[in-house]
């Protein structure tokens, strides 16, 4: 294994409420009618959670690894403390109340109802224990008391905090394989030579090579993980090309804030691949680790805004 490089969350696809039985129910019985607005209903439910998972984007991971590394080093030590951070509170309470409100909605979603509701749960538990430790934080406190609040609630802090992140990915996994059994079944009902069934391709391919994204930047020498990862790439660019010609058949100014995106994403993982290739990611190529964390992390970035984008209502 080479380099280190912290893997998040890359976002997820919003769903488009399909008129499969008919949008305004004329010509249609009632049963047609009943099961377009259980479509709706649930649709509605789903970007609810879809929009809470790309709100909390791998938070509570990120903040454990974060405190583990930096805060409870300086915590083990007897000398006095200089900074200290917990979890951003707004952060927190908005996410679990995004995660309340979805599991309030009408229908239900059994794939991942189960796993949001141990991720709000968990999360209701860690905030009592924040909140006291983030006033301590934001006024300083640390500096009256040379850390002793901070020592004495560090074991609580991160055991609360831990079961939050296991919650998190528990929930991520959970929505992460129905988002994808919902694009392949969006991708798979399109017409053939549709920008519907483009832009679903698009997505499948582009989160197939960030599945490897990380393998790429952390494990140079795993040669299959970037190859996987180059070609899962270069189906995304041919999407990308039929999308265009599609859009352009229809509007012949085309889409250009999507098409810069996707290619962006496309740029920066060939760029990826390239670098790997010449041994440029290898821990005694001389980049250092902060470097690799920003290319690593630019290239997700660039991902997360595509799904975004594509999450607008007219995004072109």
């Amino acid at each position: 294994m080479g380099h280190r490089v912290r893997a998040r969350v890359t976002g997820f696809a919003m769903l488009a409420a399909a008129c499969l039985a008919g949008c305004n129910g004329e010509g249609k019985d009632g049963a047609a009618q009943g099961s377009a607005s259980a479509e709706q209903t649930e649709v509605a439910k789903s970007n609810a959670y879809i929009i809470a998972a790309n709100e909390s984007s791998g938070l509570f991971a990120k903040a454990l690894e974060t405190y583990r590394n930096t805060v409870s080093p300086k915590l083990a030590g007897d000398r006095p403390l200089e900074n200290y951070a917990v979890v951003p509170v707004g952060q927190v309470t908005k996410i679990r109340t995004r995660l309340e409100a979805a599991g309030a909605m009408e229908g239900s979603i059994p794939e991942i109802e189960p796993a949001a509701r141990d991720y709000a749960t968990a999360i209701a538990a860690f905030e009592p224990v924040n909140n006291g430790l983030a006033n301590y934080a934001q006024s300083k406190g640390f500096l009256t008391d040379d850390g002793a609040k901070a020592r004495a609630e560090d074991a609580t802090f991160v055991a609360s905090l831990a079961k939050v992140a296991d919650a998190e990915a528990v929930f991520f996994d959970r929505i992460a394989a129905r988002d994808e059994r919902l694009m392949r079944e969006t991708y798979d009902r399109a017409p053939e030579g549709s920008v519907e069934r483009y832009r679903a391709g698009i997505v499948l391919s582009g989160k197939a090579a960030m599945k490897e994204v990380a393998t790429v930047f952390g494990d140079p020498a795993d040669v299959a993980a970037r190859e996987a990862f180059a070609g899962n790439l270069e189906e995304m660019a041919t999407m990308v090309e039929n999308w265009d010609r599609a859009v352009r058949a229809e509007k012949p100014e085309g889409c250009p804030v999507l098409q810069s995106r996707f290619n962006s994403v496309i740029a920066d993982g060939r760029n990826a691949v390239r670098n790997a290739e010449e041994g440029q990611f290898d821990p005694e190529s001389g980049m250092g680790s902060v470097r690799l964390q920003y290319a690593f992390s630019g290239l997700q970035s660039n991902f997360s805004m595509m799904i975004l984008q594509l999450n607008q209502p007219f995004p072109c």
